[in-house]
């Protein structure tokens, strides 16, 4: 018994603590802007919602994508890739884009996404606001 007193003082302390640990800290992250990066030293890379990949809206094959993404690792300063996806497309159709990119060891990768817009808040005739 008093080993299972020991695992549930023990429990107790993970129940506790935890949360307390995942988000007690205060973090003050960087500020900053797109406009850091040049756009000379961007590229993009698309996958529409066939599947099919573009890089600065150029349709590649596969094995273009390789050699241009090689050529483009070897370039100083190294170029950052940005990856844009239809919200269609399957999670293996960009996990081969990502694979492709890691193969060529290109490690400055940003994913877009679009901004969400909040709901808009629309004034009734009685001067009260509605969603």
């Amino acid at each position: 018994m008093p080993l299972v007193d020991l695992f549930m003082q023990l429990f107790i302390a993970v129940i506790i603590f935890f949360p307390v640990v995942e988000y007690g800290m205060n973090i003050n992250l960087p500020k900053g802007t797109t406009d850091q990066i040049k756009r000379e030293q961007t590229r993009t890379l698309s996958v529409n919602r066939q599947g099919h990949i573009f890089l600065n809206d150029i349709a590649l094959s596969q094995a273009q994508l390789r050699v241009e993404l090689e050529r483009l690792a070897k370039v100083n300063p190294p170029i950052t890739i940005l990856v844009k996806a239809d919200e269609a497309n399957n999670y293996g159709a960009v996990m081969e884009v990502l694979t492709e990119l890691h193969a060529a060891k290109i490690t400055r990768i940003a994913l877009m996404t679009q901004e969400e817009t909040p709901p808009r808040l629309f004034p009734t005739t009685s001067g009260r606001t509605r969603r």
